[in-house]
């Protein structure tokens, strides 16, 4: 019967354990892989200075359960339209992290707290 006991206080424990990590809020850094998209008119490619966005956000635990932080789904598809809107028309943009942090946090990554790197994110657009 010993043996039973302390399966079942290590299983308790294990649940409890699950419970209280994953109901608080955390931190987390992901990659997200960067495509540009919705081109202003007469544009017709663009390309960014790099590949990759470090992210972090902040959520509950189990949030990070959910397919939209799965790795596969990990993609920021930013507009190009909106996000040089209120920039003079050139063919090179440059961002600072802070600037696009706040753009993605107005465009669907609430959680999203700070872009780790790059710290300048650069578009150049033909």
């Amino acid at each position: 019967l010993p043996p039973l006991a302390f399966l079942v206080c290590l299983i308790l424990s294990a649940i409890a354990w699950f419970f209280i990590n994953f109901s608080i809020d955390q931190e987390h850094t992901l990659e997200y892989k960067v495509i540009c998209s919705e081109l202003p008119d007469g544009k017709k490619s663009c390309t960014f200075s790099v590949t990759s966005l470090l992210l972090t956000f902040k959520t509950r635990g189990l949030d990070y359960l959910t397919p939209e932080y799965a790795e596969e789904n990990r993609i920021v598809n930013l507009s190009v339209k909106e996000l040089v809107k209120n920039k003079n028309k050139r063919s090179a943009y440059s961002f600072s992290n802070k600037e696009l942090c706040n753009f993605l946090v107005d465009n669907g990554y609430p959680e999203l707290i700070s872009v780790e790197k790059p710290e300048v994110l650069t578009l150049y657009v033909k």
